[in-house]
């Protein structure tokens, strides 16, 4: 039987049949999201997951379902900035005018910035909202012109 292997590292590799299971769990779902998840462990003890882990181990089998690379990995507290950019999926630069715009806090870390992984994660947050109200703006306008 096909299982995934743990590498070291932390890295799985997902086989075939493991991505083709993913994918029908998440086919069986449709549109619904997953709101609740149990385990039993071997000696029958079962464990409700809290809705924060839900979401993410629903992130994490959505992905496995789609195939191709996936990384999960824990962060410091203390990001440079570069780790900041690529979280927040803008260059170097950019980061470097967030912090002079007032829009992120850094640290100094010798002659280096260094920025907190929960105030990165606050404006990838509100960055993320931002984008997704501009979405539904337009896609009114598209619907109030028609």
């Amino acid at each position: 039987m096909a299982s995934s292997t743990l590498l070291t590292r932390g890295t799985v590799l997902v086989d075939e049949e493991t991505q083709a299971l993913a994918s029908d769990a998440i086919r069986a779902a449709g549109d619904d999201r997953i709101a609740k998840l149990t385990f039993t462990t071997e000696t029958g003890v079962e464990v409700q997951l809290p809705p924060r882990v839900v979401e993410l181990l629903s992130n994490v089998l959505n992905r496995v379902a789609l195939g191709g690379a996936m990384s999960v990995q824990t962060m410091p507290d203390l990001l440079t900035t570069s780790a900041a950019a690529e979280l927040l999926g803008v260059s170097r630069p950019t980061v470097m005018k967030l912090i002079r715009d007032g829009a992120l806090t850094s640290v100094m870390a010798g002659s280096h910035h260094r920025l907190r992984l929960r105030e990165v994660a606050a404006v990838r947050a509100e960055r993320e909202r931002a984008r997704h109200e501009a979405v539904d703006s337009l896609l009114a306008l598209g619907d109030n012109g028609e």
